[in-house]
């Protein structure tokens, strides 16, 4: 296969004859088969190819549930640091605490709007079927509840909730006297 012919230059050439290497395919073109590569040990090697195939997916969709649950418990996380900044800014009525309060309020109640965009990456389809994440998101929307409800806590400990009967006399008929005395 290999021969060697002299150049101009009285240097050495090297090449390989690969014309023995090429085979039709069905559609008539000629294709080059790579060196080492035998069709006989591919086939056979089909089978394995499918099996790892269908490990590979199992595996996908293994971590893709690892990963929906770190997801889903990730608001959870931000919870402390939440409490602290309500600690650190105080009950007393002022912007700052208004401003900790109201974040805590509303980062929650936009993760819950957004849980469908939040999982969708996760939820693609893997040849036809979907993962089935309900229960992360389940648990997504539970602690942002309980988020929600720090925050609601934190309204009525500043005294921002309308909790007692004194909060609720604007509402109350006033009261009729029977007879005056002057």
């Amino acid at each position: 296969m290999a021969s060697s012919g002299s150049n101009s230059k009285g240097g050495r050439k090297v090449y390989a004859d690969l014309s023995s290497l090429v085979v039709k395919n069905k559609a008539g073109s000629k294709i080059v088969e790579p060196a080492g590569f035998d069709l006989k040990t591919a086939l056979g090697r089909a089978d394995a190819l499918a099996a790892t195939q269908t490990r590979n997916d199992e595996a996908d969709a293994a971590l893709r549930t690892k990963k929906a649950w770190e997801v889903a418990i990730s608001p959870g996380k931000s919870l402390p640091m939440q409490a602290f900044m309500a600690w650190m800014s105080g009950t007393s009525v002022s912007i700052f605490s208004i401003l900790i309060t109201g974040m805590i309020l509303m980062s929650p109640l936009r993760a819950i709007v957004s849980v469908q965009q939040t999982f969708a990456g996760l939820e693609r389809a893997a040849k036809g079927s979907r993962l089935d994440l309900s229960m992360q998101k389940a648990a997504f929307v539970a602690i942002n509840i309980a988020g929600i409800l720090f925050g609601v806590y934190r309204l009525s400990i500043m005294g921002l909730l309308p909790t007692t009967s004194s909060d609720w006399l604007a509402f109350l008929p006033p009261k009729e006297y029977m007879e005056y005395s002057a």
